[in-house]
């Protein structure tokens, strides 16, 4: 498995970074990145990204 911090998400049924299928979209893509460090990193640069576009940042 291989993450990358690009992404263009078109199916919530799999994970943005990595391609591996989720179990759901919600629920499981949070067990899937606190599954595979890999993917949480990449999650955790994306959120940095996008945080300064969101107002008052955001709970999660």
């Amino acid at each position: 498995m291989s993450a990358t911090t690009t992404t263009n998400w078109t199916n919530t049924g799999t994970c943005p970074f990595c391609g591996d299928q989720l179990a759901d979209p919600g629920a499981g893509f949070v067990d899937h990145i606190g599954e595979n460090p890999d993917c949480q990193s990449s999650f955790d640069v994306w959120r940095e990204n996008i945080a300064g576009d969101v107002a008052g940042e955001w709970s999660g």
